[in-house]
């Protein structure tokens, strides 16, 4: 009888509490659709160039590619919003993942982990619950904005440990935590007994490895859509083995990879459908080729130059937004912004200097306000909304490039009216408070709390690996 191995359950969890912010009250000027949460699918070096129809692959020495043939994500392609043209700053891992979650595009991990820079710190503030499986682009900081998180510290193929984060915030979101990280934790037990069916380095290994991941996410959809149908969350998926098929195997490596999660990315687009989940795909970056037959790179400057490396997918499926392609020049700093809008989320990500991608028919305000006070917004002499408003308040559905007035009275002094004019040529913040609230906003990131809140977190991970690497020994 052949003995059988048990691989150990990691879990840590890590308990700290979030930035949150009161609760902002929204308002639908028009009806819009939106989605339940997100589903971000980041496969790991995959190139827009070796997908897209409209492009076509070359080596460095100039030799044309071959291109992946995966009929369903082309089908995919042509039934949702496809951005055409999408390069990437940074053309390695965490610095793609890191631009991904903030829309800023010279991004790392370290700002990531800063508070209200990412994608997550904003949805937080909306009631968003957020998880990931990531294999790769795990850096401390992406952990730490993760409700609860599996994630590969071994960074291998062949014999992959997952270990499961959990970052608590209240007694009302431990008992989904709890239910996501033993839904990981369970998924995990099935993959080091499917990769030992194939040889260390075959094709088989490096395609479970990656249709594990999107199982892994299609198991978190069910879960939520069954157990807790009402609980907005953002759902990021890392499959990291096209990354490494195209270090390791080659070019024909890299395109049997990307073929060989096709099937399964069309189940991940299929449960997004049929359960109101807007549906993300795109990459942190690509990958070059010096020749044909030839291992791959895309960080180094013999790389980091050439289209392969820098341009990625972003393919979008969503109530409410447009089918077709959007042309025009765009950079991966762009897609955080576009997700907010695609959630109809209005926020500010705090060091962004990219912009939100039209796709949709509408655009949404978010109005902050200096204390309780009656706020009016009106256009073309019609009133759109009057109310007492305490704090913020969002507004969706709005007509895009048109001008809008918002005036404000204070409720502590009928004498103070302020009135601005606005023109909605895309989503915004707008601060009826600008200067003094400019001025927190910039002393907020030199806070010693952050500053100390981020040396715990490092700390704390410091101490679950040293736990980690004691229990492999055992």
């Amino acid at each position: 009888m052949t003995a059988v191995k048990k691989f150990p359950l990691l879990l840590i969890l890590i308990l700290f509490t979030f930035s949150t912010c009161a609760a902002t009250e929204i308002i639908e000027i028009d009806n819009v659709n939106t989605p339940q949460g997100a589903v971000i699918f980041i496969a790991d070096g995959l190139s827009s160039c070796y997908v897209y129809p409209e492009y076509t692959p070359y080596a460095i020495d100039g030799n044309m590619l071959d291109k992946a043939d995966m009929d369903k994500m082309n089908y995919i392609f042509d039934q949702s919003c496809r951005v055409l043209d999408v390069t990437a700053p940074q053309t390695y891992t965490e610095g793609g993942h890191s631009v991904l979650a903030t829309g800023y595009s010279k991004a790392d991990g370290i700002l990531v982990g800063s508070s209200g820079t990412t994608i997550y710190d904003i949805a937080h503030d909306y009631g968003y619950m957020t998880f990931g499986v990531m294999q790769k682009g795990d850096s401390s900081g992406m952990r730490s904005k993760q409700h609860v998180i599996i994630h590969d510290i071994s960074n291998s193929v062949n014999k992959p440990v997952m270990v499961t984060e959990m970052n608590m915030i209240s007694d009302s979101d431990k008992s989904i935590s709890f239910a996501v990280a033993e839904l990981m934790q369970d998924h995990f037990t099935t993959l080091q007994p499917l990769l030992n069916k194939h040889p260390e380095g075959s094709q088989h290994r490096y395609d479970i490895y990656n249709i594990w991941a999107i199982e892994a996410g299609i198991g978190i959809i069910d879960l939520m859509s069954t157990e807790y149908p009402d609980q907005n969350y953002l759902l990021t998926i890392n499959a990291g083995a096209i990354d490494s098929a195209g270090h390791y195997k080659k070019d024909s490596g890299y395109l049997a990879s990307i073929e060989g999660i096709d099937n399964a990315t069309m189940e991940l687009y299929l449960a997004c459908l049929e359960n109101n989940i807007a549906f993300i795909l795109t990459g942190d970056h690509g990958m070059g080729f010096p020749t044909r037959d030839s291992r791959g790179g895309h960080q180094s400057d013999k790389y980091s130059g050439m289209p392969e490396s820098q341009k990625v997918p972003f393919v979008i499926a969503a109530k409410d937004v447009n089918t077709g392609i959007i042309d025009g020049q765009f950079g991966q700093e762009d897609i955080a912004p576009t997700i907010l809008e695609i959630l109809n989320i209005p926020g500010k990500l705090r060091v962004a200097d990219g912009i939100s991608i039209p796709v949709k028919d509408y655009v949404n305000i978010k109005v902050n306000v200096p204390g309780t006070g009656n706020l009016l917004l009106m256009k073309d002499e019609v009133i759109l909304f009057e109310n007492t408003v305490h704090e913020s308040i969002a507004f969706l559905g709005l007509v895009p490039d048109s001008n809008h007035i918002l005036k404000y009275t204070s409720s502590s002094d009928t004498d103070k009216e302020i009135e601005m004019q606005i023109n909605t040529v895309s989503s915004m913040v707008v601060d009826i408070h600008a200067s003094s609230e400019h001025s927190q906003r910039h002393k907020s990131s030199q806070n010693p709390r952050y500053i100390i809140g981020g040396g715990v977190i490092g700390i704390v991970n410091l101490a679950g690996l040293v736990l980690i690497r004691k229990v492999l020994k055992e």
